[in-house]
């Protein structure tokens, strides 16, 4: 778990980075998120646009709470978390492919490479702690099986 806590810890510190390159360059993602938050309120009517914002909050902070309810647990539960967090981090090697296809600078892509790189490595310790979690697990079932 210690690895799991540094490779967590490493990605806190490139993510603010490479949320400021974008700030320092161009913000992309934003018009993507506003996008898809146009689409989430033209389920609603405009009338009703504070109770599909109160809607969003709730079900954002309850997903956020059952995030954060996992980690107060020991076993696998605690593995959730880290491993959003890794994938999340790998898959921001978006702006690397972005930037190839355009043959030109994609807004992130500098810092994208250590996130990416960080993301990768905490969802491969997260497999390995699962592994060992699951291992243990079977092990001790069957030490169980075998006394009785």
């Amino acid at each position: 778990m210690t690895r799991i806590r540094t490779l967590f810890l490493l990605l806190m510190i490139i993510g603010p980075m490479h949320m400021g390159e974008q700030l320092l360059t161009r913000i992309d993602e934003f018009y993507s998120i506003r996008e898809l938050l146009g689409g989430y309120y033209a389920w609603f009517d405009p009338a009703a646009a504070d109770h599909a914002s109160v809607l969003l909050v709730t079900i954002v902070w309850t997903l956020v709470s059952v995030l954060f309810y996992s980690l107060l647990h020991e076993g696998l539960p605690r593995l959730i978390v880290p491993a959003i967090f890794g994938v999340f981090g790998a898959t921001e090697i978006h702006h690397l492919i972005e930037s190839l296809l355009k043959g030109a600078y994609d807004p992130g892509v500098i810092t994208c490479v250590p996130y990416a790189i960080a993301g990768a490595l905490l969802i491969a310790e997260v497999w390995r702690e699962f592994r060992r979690e699951t291992g243990n697990v079977i092990r001790t079932t069957s030490e169980s099986l075998s006394r009785s």
